[in-house]
């Protein structure tokens, strides 16, 4: 197979696995990006999405293993660092966690999901003051970011700060109005 047909067809079988994915079919997504690997085992971004298959499908184990595999193949990249730190965090290991999104953030000190999940370490310790800190960073880096805001309310909820939650209450309906996402429901509160 030429090399061009080859690129090409392993793109179409990462962009369906993607499609299943959204769609929870998880075991699908996985054989796809395996039959793309066996063609294309350097390709970056295919371990990382067949790593968020396995953990979606809840194998934490293949997609630490995944996850490792890109980070040799990738060792700069924040999306696999960050990958890492959500599977320490799935597993209560909220100090590897932390360990793994602080590592993203060397790489990318603008990697606004690393920043997020670290408030949401230090939200879960109760550790609200620094939550606040690395939430009001995320809405910094990215007004958009709808996660950051949601949480960053709630930090200031637990922080008797009702004005500022108000506000960040009303940049969440903002940028889920951007976004496309639902608009807030009562579960959100």
């Amino acid at each position: 197979m030429a090399n061009s047909e080859k690129n090409k067809v392993v793109s179409e079988l990462n962009n369906r696995a993607v499609s299943l994915i959204d769609a929870g079919r998880y075991q699908e997504a996985i054989d796809l990006l395996t039959k793309a690997l066996s063609l294309d085992p350097l390709r970056t971004g295919i371990l990382f999405n067949r790593a968020e298959a396995h953990r979606l499908s809840g194998n934490v184990e293949a997609a630490r293993r995944d996850l490792l595999s890109d980070l040799h193949i990738v060792p700069d990249s924040p999306e696999v660092l960050h990958g890492l730190g959500l599977l320490a965090y799935e597993q209560d290991d909220f100090s590897l966690a932390t360990d793994f999104y602080k590592k993203a953030l060397d790489k990318d000190p603008a990697f606004t999901p690393a920043w997020n999940d670290l408030g949401v370490v230090e939200f879960r310790a109760e550790h609200y003051d620094s939550a606040r800190t690395f939430f009001e960073k995320a809405t910094t880096l990215d007004a958009g970011f709808s996660d950051a805001w949601f949480n960053l309310a709630d930090t200031y909820d637990e922080l008797g700060m009702a004005d500022k939650r108000a506000y960040a209450r009303e940049q969440l309906r903002k940028a889920r109005l951007r976004s496309g996402e639902k608009p807030d429901s009562e579960e959100d509160e």
